[in-house]
């Protein structure tokens, strides 16, 4: 196999950090007592969710990441940070506020299908103590960075008043790529990012803010690119693939997926690869295609799993 390009690479991950925990298991009646199936439940799984998984992705192809986010001192907290360990991510960015739930996706799957699932969550901004707290941390893990990726899932990390922005002038002051993944329709808080990677739902709720749902996916991709100064857009399209919006490029890239299982995570694979192979110098196109390769790998996976390097690798 060929040398990792990636290996020297080191990324910072800032973003809503959550532990997805799957209940897996079969159904094979209907309850007497109401109409729902009984749920018989044969093991338990536990995985990094939100912005750990983005970190996950990034550190299965093969580079350095620290993970910077906020989570509960509670149970769930410490079996985060014991995967976080277990994975190798550095967690040094990783604050505890005694007064939050760490975020808890819970889904529940019978015969690979998912049934139901339970979140838990407390979507509030951070406490100005915790906010300071994180900047500190960050303005450490910052200069030995190689790329930023801002992964908001709008679990309130980025509702802390201009905690996003003050963290993008950060990293492109030291001229550090920074991609971010965008929740709702308040870009302002990613102005001047390098690239955002919005899906189609994303992207109509960003247009329709903006008064551009009449305009084709350029005419909103360009407006979005000269308001919020990005270098460029991704848009994830499920089935249809990947639009790339670039000055000088606009294209789209059909879906590589071959079956899909599950398509949970599969936007974290796209941001990490797109981050990875961008910061290592790849060609654009070429970038965007192996992001389209490792998303088509990751939804034939049931569950939030990453992209591996030994999965890639050919294609590179």
């Amino acid at each position: 196999m060929q040398d990792n390009p990636l290996k020297d690479l080191h990324f910072l991950v800032a973003g809503d950090v959550m532990l997805d925990r799957y209940f897996w298991g079969e159904v094979e009646r209907i309850s007497p007592e109401a109409p729902v199936p009984v749920f018989n439940l044969r093991y338990i799984t536990k995985t990094l969710g939100g912005a750990a998984n983005v970190a996950h992705n990034l550190r299965s192809l093969g580079a350095e990441v620290d993970l910077a986010g906020v989570i509960g001192e509670d149970h769930e907290g410490e079996e985060f940070t014991a995967l976080l360990k277990e994975k190798r991510i550095g967690l040094r960015g990783i604050i505890k506020e005694r007064e939050r739930p760490t975020t808890v996706k819970t889904r529940i799957i019978a015969s690979s299908q998912q049934l139901l699932r339970i979140d838990a969550e407390d979507r509030s901004p951070l406490s100005q103590a915790s906010a300071e707290a994180l900047k500190a941390r960050l303005k450490e893990l910052l200069p030995k960075s190689n790329g930023l990726i801002l992964s908001d899932y709008a679990k309130g990390l980025f509702f802390t008043d201009g905690l996003s922005g003050w963290l993008i002038r950060q990293a492109r002051q030291r001229d550090l790529p920074v991609l971010v993944d965008p929740k709702g329709f308040h870009w302002e808080r990613y102005q001047g990012a390098t690239c955002v990677t919005p899906n189609l739902k994303e992207l109509k709720e960003i247009a329709k803010a903006e008064g551009l749902l009449t305009q084709d996916m350029p005419a909103v991709c360009e407006h979005l690119c000269r308001k919020y100064e990005f270098s460029f857009m991704l848009v994830t399209m499920g089935p249809e693939g990947i639009y790339l919006h670039h000055p000088e490029i606009k294209k789209k890239f059909p879906a590589e997926a071959r079956e899909v299982y599950d398509v949970s995570g599969a936007g974290d694979t796209v941001i990490a690869t797109v981050s990875a192979f961008y910061t290592a110098g790849f060609p654009l196109e070429k970038v965007v295609t192996l992001a389209n390769k490792a998303a088509g790998i990751v939804v034939g996976k049931v569950g939030t799993q990453p992209i591996l390097w030994e999965e890639i690798a050919q294609y590179v």
